[in-house]
């Protein structure tokens, strides 16, 4: 007993001795892609595993994905505001809490790690003090539990927004997740679907001033806008923020991808498999976001014909986009629908032939469904490829990946003219957000050094100029997007598809496909 007392001694000197303090200008962060299984015990074993790897590799603070530890009847009891506060570290007190809860306890202590899960956590409003309980039942809620270095558990904050998820219940209260570190950063957490929406995703980080953010995922990835990866670095660069992104790996469905960013540097270390993964990812993070002193890695690119065999949904609203198709040459024009208007500058060195990507301008204002699992608001001027001439073939990629199959932009600016965002004074955040939205064909963003991308007020304030424009010759694009939220329309009825020109092809079978599709896989994956 007392070798193995003296060997944690040492082994907690080892690892303390590494950590970042306050006065550092950044700290080590480690994030994990992860092959989904159903086996509960090999999850809780590779955990602990990948906790151990992350503290050789001196991380302060690991992020696991959304839904891989817990599946299926697995139900964990958080009491955060019962027992968890008179006895705030499960691995002292195994008796009162569930082995697992334990296990992650007791890795972060031995590691001296912040440790980030995400179970499926289980509150019986029958037994539940100090919970917030508007009905005798039992509730289950897709929850983040955050341990500090000593093992203690410090926040858990339950998803408000779910994809699906038809056994669970959003939030009881929109309560956001925020907790400090003893290496002085402040993080916010929420998780997947959540980052379409104001709350948490806006309010998160204006109404607290959070430069550091925790998202724990399963994503499905939609073409042409809403990639993992894609969206991903989009958010951190028009939020400015480090973003830790933990991703679910399950190629078949569509989940993949993850990453670490830090602001306008975009990616300091990221995936985006198409192959059935499980990788730890760890960087150096700067304090002040975008703000690098050193070299980082980058984006991991995977063969591109690796993701051929990843699951890519598209956005149902594309019909419903204002579109023109793009010639070789020079042109510049305008495409306006309700309070959004596009100038497109385009110099574009087109291919002949079915076997290459042809392109289309758009503009979109309007109200967009996910999936068939809610709506939102959506204002966006972009660019996007197409494997044929009409707008249904748009957001599709051919089925087997070839080298040179898209054209050649010598020149391509988007300036998008958007009512300005005004600040909600009762969530103390804005009720619009827009993002840089990029995409080549192998599914990676552009990297940020490749575009400009900035806003001016005009019209007494009342309206933004968003400027997105390419800085060299770029080949292999897929999509080029100034991708706008906006939060007041959420809820409504989706834009019906246009019913003229080029945009007036039946979407009804697809969707309601796709619909069918999304709550096959939200039920079973959950």
């Amino acid at each position: 007993m007392r070798l193995f007392i003296s060997s944690l001694f040492l082994c907690l000197v080892f690892y303390s001795e590494q950590k970042s303090t306050p006065q550092d200008d950044s700290y080590i962060a480690a994030v994990v892609e992860y092959e989904v299984n159903t086996n509960v015990s090999t999850n809780v074993q590779n955990y602990i595993n990948l906790i151990k790897e992350a503290a050789e590799k001196n991380a302060d603070i690991i992020v696991f994905p959304e839904m891989t530890l817990t599946r299926g009847q697995r139900r964990i009891l958080i009491p955060f505001h019962g027992i968890l506060k008179t006895y705030p570290i499960p691995a002292l007190n195994p008796d009162l809490y569930d082995e697992i809860l334990v296990s992650m306890s007791a890795t972060a202590r031995e590691h001296q790690i912040y440790v980030v899960i995400n179970v499926q956590e289980v509150m019986d409003c029958n037994d539940a003090p100090d919970e917030y309980c508007p009905e005798k039942k039992e509730y289950l809620f897709n929850t983040n539990v955050v341990f500090d270095r000593n093992g203690a558990v410090i926040d858990r904050y339950r998803k408000i927004n779910l994809f699906g998820e038809f056994t669970r219940t959003p939030a009881l209260k929109p309560e956001l997740g925020v907790f400090s570190t003893d290496f002085g950063v402040r993080f916010g957490h929420y998780i997947c679907f959540d980052l379409m929406f104001q709350v948490p995703a806006v309010q998160v980080v204006q109404k607290y001033n959070i430069t550091d953010v925790i998202f724990t995922t399963m994503w499905f990835s939609e073409m042409p806008y809403l990639t993992a990866v894609e969206i991903q670095e989009a958010y951190t660069y028009a939020m400015n923020v480090n973003f830790l992104a933990a991703g679910a790996n399950n190629v078949r469905v569509g989940s993949a991808g993850s990453g670490i960013y830090s602001g306008k540097a975009g990616s300091l270390i990221s995936i985006m498999p198409g192959v059935p993964t499980t990788r730890l990812l760890v960087a150096k993070v700067p304090k002040v976001p975008g703000e690098i002193k050193e070299d980082y890695p980058g984006p991991i690119r995977d063969d591109p014909k690796a993701l051929d065999s990843l699951v890519l949904i598209s956005d149902p609203s594309l019909p419903s986009h204002t579109s023109r198709p793009l010639v070789s040459g020079s042109q510049e024009f305008t495409l306006t629908t309700n309070e959004v208007s596009c100038k497109f500058t385009v110099k574009l060195q087109l291919k002949d032939g079915e076997q290459f990507y042809r392109y289309r301008a758009a503009a979109f204002s309007g109200v967009r469904s996910f999936s068939g699992m809610a709506t939102g608001g959506n204002r966006i001027c972009s660019v996007v490829a197409c494997i044929g001439d009409t707008m249904d073939t748009c957001g599709k990629r051919f089925s087997s990946y070839q080298e040179n199959t898209t054209g050649i932009f010598e020149e391509l600016s988007i300036t998008a003219i958007m009512p300005t965002p005004q600040r909600v004074k009762e969530l103390d955040a804005d009720d619009s957000v827009f993002y840089p939205v990029s995409l080549d064909v192998a599914i990676n963003p552009l990297k940020p050094e490749y575009y400009t991308y900035e806003k001016k007020l005009s019209g007494g304030g009342l309206k933004t100029h968003y400027s997105l424009k390419l800085n060299n010759f770029t080949r292999d694009l897929y999509s080029f997007a100034v991708w706008g939220r906006v939060f007041a329309d959420d809820g409504k009825e989706a834009t019906p598809p246009l019913t003229s020109g080029d945009n007036s092809f039946s979407i009804r079978i697809p969707a309601l496909c796709l619909l069918l599709i999304s709550c096959f896989f939200t039920t079973l994956l959950y």
